[in-house]
Parts: C-alpha cells; structure tokens; sequence
C-alpha cells in the first residue's frame, strides 16, 4: 500500500463498473481502517478527499489520464487541494506512450496498475 494512501483518513474513490478495476476491495480495506469512503454519487466538494481515485480509459507513465468523455473528472479534479493525492487505477493494457492533452487536465500523481504504481517523471513516491 503506497503511504500517503495509508495514512489518509478519506476517500473518493469510483464504482467500478464493468471494463474498470474493480474497487471493492480498496473500500472495504478502507472502511475497516475507519476511513470515510465518499464516491461522485455522493456529491462531495472536491476539497473534501484527502486520496482521489479516478478511473479512466487510458494512462501513460506519466500521469495523463483519458477519461470517458464526460468530463465528471475535468470539473472535479481542478478543485481538489493542493496536498490531495491523486491516483489512477488501471490495468497494465491501459497504460500507452501518448494521449492527447489539453490544458485542463490534471495530472496525476500516480497510476497503479497489477505491475505496481507508476510515478510521473521527476515525482517523488508518496
């Protein structure tokens, strides 16, 4: 488990639907922790979550994400804190060189894939 994803005390984590990794686990390892798990039906300010998971369709190694089209992230994300850490959940398959990026998007602090987590270049591990 990275630290700071340890060490936080709450979560907006997605529901998994079906093509995406599951999160299940990761908020039921969070409920026993005593960590207060919020999702986007939750309607919660963005400032709120001390981790932010996001899914998406495709990452690179360098944390730019491409989501579903719906930009539900693009609104949500710019209005996270500065100390909010920011993880992509995806499977290796996912993971490509390039994607296109606009000056909106945010990037993430980390993605984890099965092969572990992928830090963006000049990153430190957190």
């Amino acid at each position: 488990m990275l630290p700071t994803v340890a060490a936080a005390g709450t979560f907006h984590v997605y529901e998994h639907v079906p093509g995406e990794v599951e999160t299940d686990g990761l908020i039921a390892w969070a409920g026993e922790r005593g960590i207060v798990v919020r999702t986007p039906d939750d309607d919660v300010d963005p400032s709120w979550p001390d981790v932010i998971v996001v899914p998406g369709t495709a990452f690179t190694s360098e944390g730019h994400r491409l989501g579903q089209g719906g930009g539900w992230y693009d609104r949500f994300l710019p209005g996270r804190r500065p100390d909010a850490f920011v993880v992509g959940l995806a499977f290796l398959a996912q993971i490509v060189d390039d994607l296109p990026v606009e000056e909106h998007d945010v990037i993430l602090d980390c993605v984890v894939t099965e092969d572990g987590p992928r830090w963006p270049d000049g990153s430190t591990p957190r």
